[in-house]
């Protein structure tokens, strides 16, 4: 399975609880506070990693544990 094709087709993914485009507040770490959409995964184990658009056009890495969905 290829994962960031999978993701950007909002196909379910096992352990991945969230989709492309995915509305979501940062809930720890630096970035704590921050709000984007998920653009992409990069890598599932053990805490899949994904890549955040914040509000502000900068793109970041944060761990799905980091990050709670506020709108799909």
């Amino acid at each position: 399975m290829d994962i960031c094709q999978a993701f950007l087709n909002r196909e379910a993914i096992p352990g991945v609880r969230f989709m492309h485009n995915d509305y979501v507040q940062v809930v720890s770490g630096e970035l704590a506070g921050s709000f984007g959409s998920l653009v992409t995964i990069v890598e599932l184990h053990p805490d899949p990693l994904l890549v955040l658009e914040l509000e502000t056009g900068c793109d970041v890495k944060v761990r799905q544990s980091a990050v709670k969905l506020i709108k799909r």
